[in-house]
């Protein structure tokens, strides 16, 4: 969570087209795209709890249930930043687009979707950049196809002492052709029972970190289609942050020292 200020904190500016994107591909996650902007709230919003959200996708185009979902998973994030009950930040988040596929999206999806658009809108604050481009839209519907051979490559971050880390992960890194809807896509093959779900989501933020650290933020250095495949942790020395610089090491090594400049060791 960016900042420790006194909550909930007030933003000065709109921030448009937060993106998130659960790629279905795999099986293992459900399909989820969605666009939304987080405003400041509104003069007369409710103080006691500083949220509103919006949903702008007609019915016909996104059950509306995926929609609420979308909202309820944006919410939930944000209690879990939360300080002596005080929300982070005092928003309206309006969802402005939306895609799922029949058999493959589900209200747990787009609730995770709207947990990482949260994670998206907090980076962007951060760092004072716009926020990362995760698809081109609107989708055409074209499934990338890779444009050139996929590369494994494996990370191991262990420290087996008293205050020790551990974070063993190999992923496949997949160049994406140029005309893609998908400029970031990561594929989860690894189940719940091998890998906690959060340290699986810790390791896709620091390849998105990562792919995304040069120029002004909004376009990966390369896109790729990263395939986790393979992970190991620890019951004691794993934690999300070990696993988040894990993504960030394996897309650093991904790239080659001359395209990762994000990359600090």
């Amino acid at each position: 969570m960016a900042g420790t200020r006194t909550y909930p904190r007030e933003l000065d500016r709109p921030i448009r087209d937060v993106q998130a994107y659960l790629s279905g591909r795999g099986g293992l996650r459900p399909f989820a795209v969605a666009s939304a902007d987080f405003e400041p709230l509104p003069p007369g919003g409710d103080r006691e709890l500083p949220f509103a959200f919006v949903n702008e996708v007609p019915a016909a185009d996104l059950p509306p249930e995926f929609g609420a979902a979308f909202g309820e998973g944006v919410l939930a994030r944000l209690r879990g930043w939360s300080r002596g009950g005080a929300l982070p930040w005092a928003l309206r988040v309006r969802l402005r687009h939306a895609h799922w596929r029949a058999g493959e999206s589900t209200a747990a999806g787009f609730a995770a979707a709207g947990e990482q658009a949260v994670y998206e809108f907090d980076e962007s604050v951060a760092e004072g950049t716009g926020p990362r481009r995760l698809v081109t839209l609107p989708l055409t519907g074209r499934r990338a196809e890779p444009a050139g051979p996929g590369r494994d490559v494996h990370v191991r971050l262990v420290k087996p002492c008293m205050c020790g880390h551990y974070a063993v992960a190999t992923a496949e890194f997949t160049p994406l052709p140029a005309d893609a809807d998908e400029l970031f896509e990561f594929v989860l093959d690894v189940p719940d029972e091998r890998l906690p779900r959060p340290y699986a989501e810790a390791f896709e933020r620091g390849l998105r970190e990562e792919l995304y650290a040069a120029g002004d933020g909004r376009l990966p250095v390369r896109p790729f289609r990263v395939r986790l495949h393979d992970a190991q942790w620890h019951e004691v020395d794993s934690n999300e942050l070990i696993f988040g610089v894990a993504g960030r090491r394996a897309a650093a090594e991904a790239l080659g020292p001359a395209l990762a400049p994000g990359y600090g060791g």
